[in-house]
C-alpha cells in the first residue's frame, strides 16, 4: 500500500510516522516502532561504528562499552560545520552521520511496510539556512536516498494542528516547540496550498528536557547531601530523574530512589518544587515565543500549539497562556507530533490535487505584439520573432584543480538483517542504497598509493582544516 514517510531528526531521539493512501485519500499518520528494546517512541539519535565498519543505531549504541571513541552523539546540531567528528581514528562530517541515521530509519520502515515510501519528508530546525539543507541533501544523495522534501519543523507541527482543528485560509498559528535540547518558536499563516512561515525565533542556549533532568538531578543530590561517587551511580540518578520528570506531568509528587550507598533511600519531589527549578528556563522560552509572535497579525492569530517531548510540563501551558492571549493547544502525543505532521505533508505532496485537461484555445494575435502564454512554443513563433541571433559569448572560466574529498566516509553499505549474511552485489542491485564504511583506496589497489597514504597521514595527525591547492603557474603578488 503506498505510503508517505515523515522523519523527525531530534537531538535526543529520531521518530518516524507513515500515512497510507487508501481509497483516494491519506490516512491518519501512524508512528512506526524503530527500537524494540525501548519503551519510548522512535530511536535514540546515537550512532556506533562497530568493528566490522558497520553502523548500529539506538539504545544498543548508547550502551556500548569499551568503544567510547566510536560512539557519535549530539551530531545533528553540527550539520554544516566544516570541522568533522573523530570516530575510531577517522573523521566524518556531521551531515554524513545524519544521512546514515536517516538511511537506517528508511530501511527499518521499508522492512516494516514491505515496500519503499512513495514520498519522504525529513524535518529540520526552522533556523537552518540553505547551506545546512544543501549539505544534508548532498549526503543523502551519496547514500542513494530517493528524492525527498526538507520541511521546517514548525510547519510539520502546524499540519498536526490543522488535521485535528480546522484552520481557515488567512488564519495564523504559533508553534512552541521544546524538545530534549532545542527550542524554537514560529508563526505561520494558512495559505491556499499549505502553511507559510511568517516569523521565527530560537535560542542559542541548550534548552529542553535534558536541562530539566540536570536541574532535577542537582536538586536530588542536594537533598541527599552528596553526589554518587561513580559514573554508574550518576547515570542511574539522572535516569531516575528523567523518569520522575515525566511522571510529574500528571502526578502531584513522585518518589525518586537514591543510588546505592547514599545516606537516604529515597527523595520525594513534588510538582511545586519541580516548577520552581525549571521556571527560569520556561520563562526564557516564553520570551522567545513573544519575539516571534510580534511579527504576527493579532487579529489573525488563532492558536498556539505546543509540541516536543517537554511540552507536557503543565507549567509551560500556564506561562504561555498568560503571555499570549490566544488559545493554547497541546498536540496529541507531542513527542511524535513533528513526525506525524511530516507524514501528513508528504501525503499532500505525493497526491495530485488538480487533474488538468486539454482545452482548445484559438489565440488572437495583435500585429506587432507577441503574446506570451504558457501554451506558446518557440517553434510556433514567427521567423522574425524567433530569430534572436546567436548566443552571446561566454566569459572565460578558470576551473582550479580540486583536492580529494577530506572525508573519511567513502561509501556506506547496509548490514545484513536478521543476523544472516547478504551478498553485497545482490544487496546493492536491489535498491542501490548502502552505508558500510569502506576506504576508496582499498578499491583502487596500489594506484597512487603513496599519495593517498600521505593524505591519510595528514588527516590522522593534523587537525582538519581547509586546504587550497596552489597553481604552480599562479603569479605571486
Amino acid at each position: 500500500m503506498p505510503y508517505a514517510l515523515g522523519i523527525d531528526l531530534g537531538t535526543a531521539r529520531t521518530t518516524a510516522a507513515v500515512s497510507h493512501h487508501r481509497h483516494d485519500s491519506w490516512s491518519e499518520p501512524v508512528v512506526v516502532p524503530l527500537d524494540a528494546t525501548s519503551d519510548q517512541p522512535g530511536v535514540a539519535s546515537v550512532l556506533l561504528l562497530t568493528g566490522d565498519d558497520a553502523v548500529e543505531v539506538g539504545e544498543a549504541a548508547a550502551r556500548a562499552a569499551g568503544a567510547p571513541d566510536r560512539v557519535a552523539r549530539d551530531f545533528l546540531d553540527r550539520i554544516g560545520d566544516e570541522v568533522p567528528l573523530a570516530l575510531g581514528g577517522r573523521h566524518y562530517p556531521a551531515e554524513s552521520l545524519a544521512a546514515a541515521l536517516v538511511a537506517w530509519v528508511v530501511d527499518r520502515v521499508e522492512a516494516y511496510e514491505g515496500m519503499p515510501a512513495t514520498q519522504l519528508v525529513v524535518t529540520h530546525p526552522v533556523g537552518w539556512g540553505a547551506h545546512r539543507r544543501s549539505v544534508l541533501q548532498a549526503a543523502l544523495r551519496e547514500l542513494n536516498i530517493p528524492e525527498l522534501t526538507m520541511l521546517p519543523r514548525p510547519v510539520a507541527a502546524a499540519e498536526v494542528l490543522a488535521a485535528a482543528d480546522r484552520v481557515e485560509v488567512g488564519q495564523e498559528v504559533a508553534v512552541y516547540s521544546l524538545g530534549a535540547g532545542r527550542f524554537e518558536a514560529a508563526v505561520l499563516r494558512r495559505g491556499a496550498f499549505g502553511f507559510e512561515l511568517r516569523a521565527h525565533a530560537d535560542s542559542a542556549d541548550v534548552l529542553g528536557g535534558a536541562l530539566f533532568d540536570d536541574l532535577l538531578a542537582e536538586h536530588v543530590a542536594a537533598e541527599l547531601g552528596e553526589l554518587p561517587d561513580s559514573a554508574t551511580g550518576l547515570a542511574a540518578l539522572r535516569a531516575a530523574c528523567a523518569g520522575a520528570k515525566e511522571q510529574l506531568s500528571t502526578a502531584v509528587a513522585v518518589t525518586i530512589p537514591a543510588p546505592a550507598g547514599s545516606k537516604k533511600a529515597t527523595v520525594v519531589v513534588n510538582r511545586t518544587d519541580f516548577d520552581g527549578l525549571i521556571r527560569p528556563v520556561v520563562e526564557h522560552t516564553v520570551q522567545v515565543l513573544q519575539r516571534a509572535v510580534q511579527g504576527a497579525d493579532p487579529e489573525a492569530l488563532s492558536a498556539v500549539v505546543l509540541v516536543g517531548g517537554s511540552a507536557r510540563v503543565p507549567l509551560i501551558a500556564e506561562l504561555v497562556s498568560a503571555a499570549v492571549r490566544v488559545r493554547v493547544v497541546a498536540a496529541d502525543d507531542p513527542t511524535t507530533a513533528i513526525a506525524r505532521g511530516a507524514a501528513l505533508a508528504g501525503g499532500r505532496v505525493a497526491k495530485p490535487t488538480v487533474q488538468a485537461h486539454p482545452v482548445p484555445v484559438t489565440p488572437t494575435m495583435t500585429p506587432g505584439v507577441t503574446q506570451h502564454t504558457d501554451l506558446m512554443r518557440f517553434d510556433d513563433m514567427d521567423a522574425e520573432v524567433a530569430d534572436i541571433g546567436p548566443p552571446p559569448p561566454r566569459p572565460p572560466v578558470e576551473i582550479p584543480a580540486l583536492e580529494p574529498p577530506a572525508r573519511g566516509l567513502a561509501r556506506l553499505t547496509r548490514r545484513a538483517r536478521g543476523g544472516t549474511d547478504v551478498d553485497e552485489a545482490d544487496e546493492l542491485d536491489r535498491d542501490k542504497r548502502a552505508w558500510d564504511f569502506a576506504d576508496d583506496g582499498d578499491r583502487d589497489g596500489d594506484r597512487d598509493g603513496a599519495d593517498r597514504a600521505g593524505v591519510r597521514a595528514v588527516a590522522a595527525d593534523d587537525p582538519p582544516r581547509r586546504r587550497r591547492r596552489i597553481d604552480p603557474d599562479e603569479d605571486d603578488e
